[in-house]
């Protein structure tokens, strides 16, 4: 006996789990439902300031010069093999205040979602992109490509919040190109089991004076094999970076972390922690740390652990009145926390719900 579920149900579910995770789509974004826009909203304030925010395939037919000069220049892919993806300009001097959602789901057994995003914040401007990205179903595989310009002066902040199933498999790239004192920074978390992931992130500092900064939470359980590569490259003078991970391996989960970074101009500063925490006698975390230098002129620091919780921090908690449970949990809690002081006021309730949540679900 099979089930019929309607594409207003699938909506309606792929909505509310999306506002779970703290994606807002329904305050202004999309929801991509596998390859179909099954919701978007675009807020009248975005078309005032000038804003562009369509279909990747759309702004390639309506704003084909735009998608040339900024488009596949740190990806090759085929567009015409992408299911679908969004296009977002913001022009010169151009600052938005309120996060623009975006939210990909799986909703079919056996889907196979391909994804092309492109993100063009131009000189003198400012955004925040929240995108979340879900599984409705436990074997489906998302493939996405997503390249950045962040132009000079400008800022863009990218969060983005995973919630898979397992047996879902997730391979995704990112690709961020900064112009001369331009802002880029990066919070990423995955919060739930999937069958495989391999992540690449990689920052290109082409402008003087840009920075960066790439925070990751990654939260490895059941039988997840993860595997995060993260790049800088300090190809400007005095430019800086930072790439900061977090990684929690639960139950019989593998997660593999490399955070390089590689400097080439003068004047250049960069900084690598990696930390690992243990929760299972059968988890496993691998972290590398790269630095490479071609110069004198650069300052290029790393620090590295993989431990577990200490029985001595549990009972001095324990001693002040909490509970076993919330004692782990606070002490896996004050662990994942990392670089809220970067995020905007209006995104830290999100991550901080979140982490909030996966520190006492991970106990």
């Amino acid at each position: 006996m099979s089930i019929t579920i309607s594409m207003a149900e699938l909506l309606k579910k792929a909505l509310n789990k999306a506002s779970s995770m703290g994606v807002e789509v329904t305050r202004q974004g999309s929801l991509i439902l596998n390859e179909q826009t099954a919701f978007k909203l675009v807020s009248k304030l975005l078309e005032e300031l000038g804003v562009i925010y369509i279909g990747i395939k759309e702004a390639v037919k309506e704003y084909p010069d735009l998608v040339e000069k900024y488009g596949l220049k740190k990806v090759r892919i085929d567009l015409r093999e992408v299911d679908n993806g969004i296009f977002i300009y913001v022009p010169k001097n151009t600052k938005l205040i309120d996060p623009v959602y975006n939210c990909f789901v799986l909703a079919s057994k056996g889907f196979v979602q391909r994804v092309y995003n492109l993100i063009v914040v131009d000189d003198g401007g400012e955004a925040i992109g929240v995108t979340g990205c879900l599984s409705l179903v436990h074997e489906a595989i998302h493939s996405s490509h997503e390249e950045a310009y962040v132009g000079m002066g400008s800022k863009y902040y990218k969060i983005m919040i995973h919630n898979w199933l397992p047996k879902v498999v997730v391979s995704a790239i990112k690709r961020v190109t900064l112009m001369s004192e331009a802002n880029y920074y990066d919070y990423y978390i995955n919060s739930t089991s999937l069958d495989r992931m391999n992540f690449i992130t990689e920052v290109f500092h082409e402008g003087e004076r840009s920075l960066s900064r790439v925070d990751q939470v990654v939260i490895g359980s059941e039988e997840s094999k993860l595997r995060y590569i993260t790049t800088t490259y300090l190809s400007a003078s005095n430019s800086s970076t930072e790439i900061v991970s977090r990684v929690l391996g639960v139950d019989e989960s593998y997660i593999e972390t490399k955070s390089s970074i590689i400097a080439v101009k003068p004047g250049v500063k960069g900084h690598v922690e990696c930390r690992g925490l243990l929760i299972s006698d059968r988890a496993a975390i691998v972290t590398v740390p790269v630095l490479k230098s071609s110069i004198s002129d650069s300052t290029l620091t790393h620090e590295a652990s993989i431990g577990r919780i200490k029985r001595d921090e549990v009972e001095y908690l324990m001693a002040r009145g909490f509970s076993e449970d919330e004692a782990v949990s606070l002490i896996i809690r004050g662990f994942l926390e990392t670089g809220l002081d970067k995020v905007p006021e209006k995104m830290k309730p999100i991550i901080s719900t979140t982490l909030d949540r996966l520190s006492s679900a991970k106990m």
